[in-house]
């Protein structure tokens, strides 16, 4: 790999190469390395080629040739690469009446296309050539990759955008070509990585763990601390990790069609994801996760609760009297706590539609108790339901499928 002189390096080794390629094509012709226009004609050559690199370009495809250089901790396990292509200029000047530019563009393709690699040898040459102190150290020729070089054909309309970036510059025959590839490396401390104490190798049938449904174990709402079943195929590994948002749940029955598990405490209602994950056996205590299925959403909803047998919902600040309608304020207690970012709405039923509907207030810390105003309200007695996320708590039903509890009289 490569230091930072490696851009420096590429080029002047380049111009040793061609130097002596184009005196043996073109006596007197002379190779150099500045930016062409008005202000460097005194450094340009009067017969000769001048090479400008006008561009660097990262290379894609090679720039995970070094992954992981970091460990978790952020220490480094080996340096970083930045591969990179370099993109030359190759301009031609002399006399135009014995057509040197052309005999010297014509040298400089031939030389570049029999001989597209820069080797060890030339560039320890040139490293250790006393006039080029200014790379003295340079580590190009340990590069695993020798530096190729190709054409890149830019059209007409391109070349004329390139010159047209050198102000107040008249074009010259000219080409480019790209030199690649140049691997950057920063001279890092890096760390030795972790031993490996044991080898484990297992084979396995490629498998698809998938879940269909998620439903409560004892049938009806999913609720705070109830028992859930995760239905589907494929479920049981070696072993067999569940996850509700991402976090390890440990599971009480496993098979192939269900698993069953208790929901975690802390949950918020609203809507919840659970995932199974199938390990395969490596020969040591717990596995290796190996295959995840689907990720299933299910909705925890609030339940409204109760002290002796009653529902915890009361009205307190009732106004208005006679036919005028009320205003209040509904206390309402939850199982979970409302969280300080979820939206909670209050719904009075009357019958089973929606009579009213109220927003509670924002709140700054979880709260299993809502203190909701209400206003505009007629008097009676209406069934109460909470939206918490858009999961609504659940309400008790008659014979007939209608809701009867828990109730809030307006008085």
């Amino acid at each position: 790999m490569s230091d930072f002189r490696a851009l420096a390096t590429v080029t002047s080794t380049l111009r040793h190469v061609l130097q002596a390629a184009m005196q043996a094509d073109v006596p007197g012709a002379t190779v150099t390395t500045v930016r062409p226009g008005e202000d460097n004609s005194a450094n340009l050559p009067t017969t000769g080629v001048n090479l400008f690199l006008y561009q660097l370009t990262h290379k894609a495809f090679r720039a995970n040739d070094d992954l992981p250089s970091q460990r978790g901790d952020g220490q480094a396990v080996r340096r970083p690469l930045a591969p990179v292509e370099l993109h030359y200029l190759l301009s031609c000047y002399g006399d135009d009446l014995k057509l040197e530019p052309q005999r010297l563009l014509g040298s400089a393709i031939a030389f570049l296309n029999s001989q597209p690699q820069l080797t060890r040898g030339q560039i320890q040459a040139v490293v250790a050539d006393p006039a080029n102190s200014f790379i003295a150290g340079s580590d190009l020729a340990e590069q695993t990759d020798l530096v190729r070089f190709s054409p890149t054909n830019l059209s007409f309309d391109e070349l004329s955008r390139l010159w047209s970036v050198f102000l107040q510059t008249h074009y010259v025959l000219s080409t480019t070509f790209k030199a690649s590839t140049v691997m950057l490396e920063r001279p890092v401390k890096t760390v030795a990585a972790l031993p490996v104490q044991r080898v484990g190798l297992a084979a396995s049938l490629i498998r698809q763990p998938q879940i269909v449904r998620v439903q409560a174990a004892a049938g009806g709402p999913i609720v705070p601390s109830a028992a859930i079943v995760l239905q589907g195929r494929d479920l049981d590994g070696s072993p067999t990790q569940v996850e509700i948002d991402g976090a390890k749940v440990a599971a009480g029955s496993i098979g192939g069609s269900e698993v069953t598990l208790s929901l975690p405490a802390g949950l918020t209602a609203g809507p919840h994801t659970a995932l199974v994950r199938l390990g395969v056996d490596l020969g040591q205590p717990g596995g290796r996760m190996a295959y995840a299925s689907n990720p299933a959403t299910f909705v925890l909803q609030p339940v409204v609760t109760k002290t002796a047998s009653k529902h915890n919902v009361s009205v307190t600040g009732a106004q208005g009297s006679g036919s005028a309608l009320r205003s209040a304020v509904i206390k309402v207690k939850l199982d979970p706590a409302v969280a300080p970012r979820q939206a909670a709405t209050l719904e009075l039923l009357s019958g089973a539609a929606v009579a009213y509907s109220f927003a509670a207030p924002a709140r700054t810390t979880p709260l299993a108790e809502l203190s909701i105003p209400i206003e505009g309200v007629k008097a009676g007695t209406y069934v109460v339901r909470v939206r918490v996320d858009g999961a609504a708590s659940a309400v008790d039903l008659d014979a007939s499928q209608a809701p009867v509890a828990p109730k809030a009289k307006i008085p």
